[in-house]
């Protein structure tokens, strides 16, 4: 059997409590934690999905979303 959980306070609480007896002796193995890829990795592939975006996009986002007036 195999549970996982989180370590809350310095106790470990597993996601599913009801699945052990009280009194039931575990072995802990702690889990790597995997860092996500930064934002650029990860949607790299749609860099120049959309062309003839105006230049000023980035700046003006509100203008062409909302239609508010350019700063």
């Amino acid at each position: 059997m195999e549970l996982e959980g989180v370590v809350h306070n310095g106790v470990i609480v597993p996601d599913d409590a009801t699945a052990l007896p009280e009194g039931t002796r575990v072995r802990i193995i702690p889990a790597p934690v995997e860092q996500p890829k930064p934002f650029g990795e990860r949607f790299a592939q749609f860099k120049g999905a959309v062309p003839d975006l105006p230049a000023d996009l980035a700046e003006q986002h509100d203008h062409y979303r909302l239609g508010t007036p350019k700063r």
